[in-house]
């Protein structure tokens, strides 16, 4: 963890599936992928808590040696708790995403919310609850499956910015419930667009871009006008824009 506000660090401790680790014969062949779903806070019980998946993957295993429980399924979820600095197994079982970057995740007023997209799942919008650890699932329009779709935070509110490339317009969609896809609004379309390349993040009233120049500019939604800010990204880099507030909880490196 880091807090930008003190450039404080904290590693986090082992978890359960990084202890099977030293349980496993040196003779095994098993693999350990971690894919952090969200990071957010709980104000139930004033804590900061991440959600992962873990997926599982034996190989071969040598004869005779006692296989772990844990190994018998292909996966696990965990969350982590700053309050007891500990993990624990989450008993839940829904989608997942394997792009761990700020395009396909957004947490608001307690929820995390990832897009899921992969070859055995239909693309949905899993919103997963820190306080209570319920989960929803919301299926994705199917109007926005296009080049790319990202997530962001528009006006206290979780959006789709999807960008069709026949013509180049960005769509955006608020969520508005959970559970069906007529949970998603349509905001606006806004373009056409040629020269962008992808969404970075969205904030009150604007979402940032990464052009195809590379250059990074920022759209106003209300007037629909682009302005460079004078920043260009570096060849072969994925660039993220981080918007925080000051941490409730301090935590110690």
């Amino acid at each position: 963890m880091w807090t930008p506000a003190t450039q404080t660090r904290k590693l986090l401790p082992h978890s359960m599936a990084e202890s099977f680790k030293m349980l496993i014969p040196d003779e095994a062949d098993v693999s350990f992928l971690y894919h952090v779903q969200g990071f957010g806070y709980d104000r139930v019980i004033n804590d900061y808590k991440v959600i992962r998946y873990v997926a599982i993957s034996v190989d071969s295993y040598p004869e005779g040696e006692d296989r772990l429980e844990d190994l018998d399924c292909d996966h696990l979820w965990e969350i982590y708790s700053l309050k007891s600095d500990s993990w624990r197994k989450l008993h839940v079982d829904m989608p997942y995403s394997l792009q761990c970057y700020g395009d396909v995740q957004v947490y608001i007023d307690g929820v995390c919310h990832w897009l899921c997209e992969h070859y055995n799942v239909e693309p949905c919008l899993v919103s997963f609850y820190l306080s209570n650890e319920e989960f929803f699932i919301t299926p994705i329009p199917s109007d926005v499956h296009d080049l790319w779709i990202n997530l962001a935070v528009l006006n206290e509110s979780v959006a789709l910015i999807s960008y069709h490339t026949e013509t180049t317009t960005c769509h955006i969609s608020i969520l508005s419930g959970f559970g069906m896809k007529e949970s998603w609004t349509k905001l606006l379309i806004v373009g056409p667009l040629p020269c962008v390349e992808r969404p970075i993040v969205g904030t009150r009233g604007e979402i940032f871009f990464i052009r195809k120049d590379d250059e990074l500019v920022w759209l106003d939604l209300s007037t629909q006008m682009i302005r460079e800010l004078g920043y260009k990204r570096e060849p072969y880099t994925r660039l993220w824009i981080i918007i925080y507030k000051d941490g409730i909880i301090p935590i110690e490196e």
